[in-house]
């Protein structure tokens, strides 16, 4: 019989280490709390600290609501009927993501301003011109549900896709139409899926700066920033991270008792794969006209802008820099969704093997930085390294080295990173070990072999497709990342995504979209592998 894992084991101490990483920087700001206000503490609280807050929550509630309805409709009727190329189209409506929210408020800020895109278009055809307002709390509200609908419609689909087939069967018996079925049956249902994606998608609002920055909307990412590096004041900085955090903790609470009061039990014997149904040929032209709409705005518009755009700055685009710009994303990129890599590795076999309540503690402690906003990992990071550089000044000065050597190094921005996209890599692990089990692996111990033999030579090649989802999800978030990397980089570091915030904030957006292109197109094809790989993996398990 299998023994678990426990005790002062190497998988537990690596674990342990691991874990303790992960939180020490939350402790950090904890601490900084108990210190003396900032000096420009006050002026914020009394006249601006109301703005942050209303304008976050305005954010928050009307791009959930939104991308929460739209992205149900899309995802139940995907799941539900019988289309042909089903599974091409859901690629495509997957591929927004792939788009960096402000990427899309740069395009769209670009067609929409005076002398832009829809103003030349217009004129050109002799219609009226109609000026839209896009740099505005609608537009914002407008280009984050755009960018951001995949999310609620990957953890729709995938929970309407596992609903026993037993349930559309005792609507029926009942005398309920599909439409009843769905509102009276289906919807309640799945509240704390929809509600689930609704949340990532308010997580991802809160961690966005490059959008609200160039949208000119205060909220609490632009806030940490100016005070931080426009006022020079880290001690108010930590103080509004606090605030957000306690926004945070507020949201996931809501979805956690929501997740706990609503739950769906499917036994076996009724988990029956889902009936697609034929749709009507009304119904299919309307489904098409949506889908169409969605993809044109997410997807085709900002593509074929940046390409016009690239092409208009062919002469004055300097690139002398492009491969230093695109070798140091890369090699961040990499060295970052390694690490992450490795930790989802470590501590997703550690709870494997041990099934500790200390166990499922640890992996509440790995998912605890997507579930944090950058701006504030970002505040918590650097008070930690600067906690560390002070500790070890007396070994810098005895190395020759500057007191604040980690602090100032790329090791703070990898550190912060691996920390905010662990939860990415860790998901896509542990979900590989579950299909796994252990069977394998005690019959491999039992036959003599030892637990890292049996790690490369059994789990590895079993888990490798989940290994490859993992790297390829937390490649994408990485590349993409802006807040994180624009805040911890060292200087004179740039990657592709600050290069395309740069030239942006200078008014230089056709050169911008050089490089957003790039980004774009990087995540697609990544995208579109993860697709594949998906797909193979289900016929593999078929």
């Amino acid at each position: 019989m299998r023994k678990k894992v426990r005790g002062l084991s190497p998988l537990f101490i690596i674990t342990s280490i691991i874990a303790l990483f992960i939180i020490m920087p939350s402790l950090s700001i904890l601490r900084s709390l108990f210190v003396d206000n900032g000096i420009h503490w006050d002026h914020i609280k009394s006249y601006l600290l109301k703005e942050y807050i209303v304008n976050s929550l305005i954010l928050i509630a009307f791009v959930g609501l939104i991308t929460g309805i739209i992205g149900t409709y899309l995802s139940w009727t995907l799941s539900h009927y019988h289309f042909k190329h089903k599974n091409i189209l859901f690629i495509l409506l997957s591929l927004p993501l792939a788009i960096p929210p402000y990427i899309g408020g740069y395009v769209y800020g670009g067609i929409f301003n005076y002398g832009g895109t829809l103003e030349r278009i217009l004129k050109a055809l002799n219609i009226p011109l109609v000026h839209v307002n896009i740099l505005s709390m609608p537009g914002a509200i407008f280009v984050f549900s755009l960018f951001l609908m995949p999310y609620t419609i990957l953890i729709t689909k995938s929970f309407f896709s596992k609903l026993p087939l037993s349930y559309f069967e005792s609507g029926q018996l009942l005398g309920k139409n599909r439409r009843q079925i769905f509102f009276k049956v289906i919807l309640p249902l799945s509240t704390t899926a929809i509600f689930g994606g609704s949340v990532l998608v308010m997580l991802e609002v809160l961690n966005d700066f490059g959008l609200v920055n160039y949208f000119g909307i205060m909220t609490f990412s632009t806030a940490i920033y100016k005070t931080w590096f426009g006022l020079g004041d880290l001690a108010s900085a930590i103080r509004l991270a606090s605030i957000l955090m306690v926004i945070v903790f507020v949201i996931l609470t809501s979805e956690s008792f929501l997740r706990r009061k609503i739950r769906v039990s499917q036994p076996r014997s009724l988990s029956q794969k889902n009936k697609l149904f034929i749709i009507s040929k009304k119904s299919k032209i309307r489904f098409t006209i949506v889908y169409a709409i969605y993809l044109l705005f997410a997807f085709i518009i900002p593509i074929v802008q940046l390409i016009q755009w690239t092409f208009f700055a062919k002469d004055s685009l300097q690139l002398r820099n492009l491969f230093t710009i695109v070798f140091d994303t890369l090699h961040l990129t990499i060295i970052v969704t390694g690490l992450v890599l490795l930790c989802g590795i470590i501590i997703g076999n550690y709870n494997r093997l041990s099934k500790s309540l200390l166990s499922k503690l640890y992996s509440k402690i790995v998912i605890l930085g997507y579930s944090i906003p950058a701006s504030i990992i970002a505040v918590a990071v650097l008070s930690f390294f600067i906690e560390v550089d002070g500790f070890l000044k007396p070994l810098y000065q005895n190395i020759g080295l500057k007191n604040l050597f980690l602090s100032s190094s790329l090791a703070m921005l990898i550190f912060a990173l691996t920390l905010r996209f662990m939860a990415i890599g860790f998901n896509s692990i542990e979900s590989g070990y579950k299909k796994m089990g252990t069977h394998y692996h005690d019959a491999a111990l039992l036959l003599g072999q030892n637990h890292i033999k049996t790690f490369f030579k059994v789990d590895l090649p079993m888990l490798m497709p989940a290994l490859m989802s993992a790297f390829i999800l937390t490649f994408i978030d990485v590349l993409k990342e802006l807040p994180l990397t624009l805040i911890l980089r060292p200087f004179n570091y740039n990657t592709l995504a600050t290069q395309v915030y740069t030239y942006a904030g200078d008014e230089m957006i056709h050169e911008a979209s050089f490089y957003a292109l790039i980004i774009v197109s990087i995540s697609t094809i990544a995208l579109v592998a993860l697709s594949f790989i998906g797909k193979r993996g289900k016929h593999v398990k078929n």
